[in-house]
């Protein structure tokens, strides 16, 4: 497998991921705890986010973290807020307005992962 597949076929699982994360959401503002499906994707999500917060200083950034440090940088979406939403969406403590952001946030790291970005 090529380097730029690879690349192409990480942006599709994190984008996927993202995608589940904003489904997630959209059944939590509907009183829904996420089904296990769910939980699977956002907890494959967690994990690559903490690969981005805790990266092995002997490889360069993977292409997920640097998806991210556009969106930290273009548009203030860090890790750990992603992974708050997570953490709220799994215990069912995100209010109203955090779930639309978290939405929103999710939402973003799906279309920059989508577009090429990896």
């Amino acid at each position: 497998m090529t380097k730029a597949t690879t690349r192409v076929l990480a942006g599709v699982a994190v984008a996927a991921l993202a995608s589940a994360g904003v489904a997630a959401v959209m059944r939590y503002r509907q009183g829904h705890k996420p089904d296990a499906d769910e939980r699977a994707h956002l907890d494959e999500l967690e994990a690559r986010l903490d690969e981005v917060e805790a990266p092995d200083k002997s490889i360069p950034p993977s292409s997920v973290g640097q998806v991210v440090g556009r969106l930290q940088r273009d548009q203030g979406i860090s890790v750990a807020r992603l992974q708050r939403w997570i953490t709220g969406l799994r215990h069912g403590t995100l209010s109203h307005e955090q779930a639309t952001v978290a939405e929103s946030d999710f939402g973003a790291l799906e279309r920059e992962a989508a577009r090429g970005g990896l």
